[in-house]
């Protein structure tokens, strides 16, 4: 068993149009999102997915420059996954204008032995019949996380389902979560996210925080609301979700407790998070992902520790 956290998702080339702007093919992904916002809290990760022959080289060097090897990153012939959003004035909303999912569609994951025995399996976004088959490969982990899309719950409902009843983390935003619910209440619709077999549920609210809940062994039902990071002009709100999950998992990494983290480790990674899930909205793509600093990331967390202390 080792110690480190295995992070699989989409690696993207996005075209992101938000009302502060608009960049073409830029770095992007569930995948690429998550392993950056590990790496401010761990070195011991290993991000895993797969591009095509299109996939810039340029995209590679910088990911392993600042320490997210792509070792693990299979080339395929074939066109990279693509995705282009557009938001709203209200950045909570946007609109998927094109999703090309290249070669991922056809891909087979085969992880090796030392993959496979990772300490955390991180299933970021991508489509349910994926995720089933890296968790599958990976039943050893002493953690395992999972975070969904409302399109994919709606068209794979029995492989989210099936994911539920063995991750030990859930993660879905307001929309997603009712949506997979069939309730407008998010709180109703967290309990029966819950309900559904993990043993921690998050329901990311945008601008407005996240809210933790958790079973315990015994049946009991526990509550933790986190506020949001304070963003005065935030530009680009993309892959928030997927670093989220990522810092998550990173401060994870060090508190699974033979599988087990304590009540309070989940609270802390989740206030991590959100910090960093703010940061990345300040800029366009994974721009800020690669500026935060650890030491700048410390001095968020204390004042953000200050801030909702009393």
């Amino acid at each position: 068993m080792s110690d480190r956290v295995l992070i699989y998702g989409t690696i993207a080339i996005d075209t992101l149009i938000t009302p502060k702007g608009q960049v073409s093919s830029v770095l992007g992904g569930s995948g690429p999102y998550a392993a950056l916002a590990a790496r401010l809290i761990t070195d011991k990760l290993d991000l895993v997915g797969v591009v095509g022959d299109d996939f810039p080289s340029a995209y590679e060097a910088a990911m392993n420059a600042r320490g997210v090897s792509t070792a693990h990153i299979a080339h395929e012939k074939g066109q990279t996954f693509a995705w282009t959003g557009q938001y709203e004035e209200d950045m909570n909303n946007r609109t998927s204008l094109s999703t090309v999912e290249g070669v991922q569609e056809t891909w087979e994951m085969n992880l090796s032995e030392e993959l496979r025995s990772c300490a955390i399996a991180c299933a970021c976004n991508v489509t349910p019949r994926l995720q089933r088959r890296m968790l599958e490969q990976c039943r050893g982990a002493q953690f395992t996380m999972a975070d969904f899309m409302e399109s994919w719950i709606r068209r794979e409902r029995d492989n989210v389902d099936a994911i539920l009843e063995q991750v030990d983390l859930a993660l879905m935003n307001d929309s997603e979560v009712r949506a997979f619910a069939g309730t407008d209440d998010v709180l109703e619709a967290g309990h029966a996210l819950l309900a559904a077999g993990p043993r921690y549920a998050v329901v990311k609210h945008g601008s407005a925080g996240a809210t933790l809940l958790h079973r315990t062994e015994d049946g009991e039902k526990k509550i933790f609301r986190c506020p949001a990071w304070p963003l005065i002009r935030p530009q680009d709100p993309t892959g928030a979700g997927d670093a989220f999950m990522g810092a998550m998992a990173g401060v994870l990494t060090a508190c699974v407790n033979g599988g087990k983290p304590d009540w309070a480790d989940l609270k802390s990674a989740m206030a991590i998070a959100t910090v960093i899930a703010a940061a990345v909205c300040e800029k366009f793509g994974t721009i800020s992902l690669f500026s935060l600093s650890r030491a700048e990331l410390h001095r968020r967390v204390e004042a953000f520790r200050e801030m909702t202390s009393f």
